[in-house]
């Protein structure tokens, strides 16, 4: 009796392409982003695992912090979120569930369920309702996009009290 196995690779392929089987895991994993040998992020988190194939990316689990640095190596704002994933190839960072931003310098934070951190348009952004705290007022929004650092952004659809300068220039 003889018996014989055929494997179609496109079918071994197809089958390996779900594998959500990691590449890598790391535990107090830290990832630091620079432009020109200068330090501009740094990424914390208590658990990295990383995925390849044709669109690799890492995923934060368990959460992570991101600060961000000015130019005298400050950290000028923390990124936090209880979940996060970042696309290599896309560079795009997705963070979710409890997601909060501290400008440091205005001590200023913004709320969210989901944020978009676009590295290609130095960009940081959001699609969710929000919540912006400043010393003085909280305003709410449909959204928010703001640069890398959280220094200048705008608010989408904004509603709360607002402080106007009457002065007239």
């Amino acid at each position: 009796m003889l018996s014989s196995c055929k494997n179609d690779i496109k079918e071994v392929n197809a089958l390996s392409a779900g594998d959500s089987i990691p590449d890598l895991t790391a535990k107090n994993f830290v990832y630091l982003r620079s432009v020109s040998g200068r330090i501009v992020a740094k990424l914390q988190s208590p658990r990295m695992t990383q995925f390849g194939g044709e669109d690799p990316y890492m995923e934060f689990p368990d959460g992570f912090k991101i600060e961000f640095y000015n130019k005298l190596m400050q950290v000028e704002s923390v990124l936090t979120a209880e979940y996060g994933i970042q696309y290599d190839k896309r560079k795009l960072i997705i963070a979710r569930k409890n997601v909060v931003i501290v400008n440091l310098i205005k001590n200023e934070q913004l709320n969210a369920e989901e944020l978009f951190w676009d590295q290609r348009r130095k960009k940081i952004y959001s699609e969710s309702k929000i919540k912006f705290t400043t010393p003085t007022q909280i305003l709410f929004g449909a959204g928010f996009e703001s640069d890398e650092n959280f220094r200048d952004y705008e608010i989408f659809k904004g509603s709360g009290d607002f402080e106007i300068d009457e002065e007239i220039k």
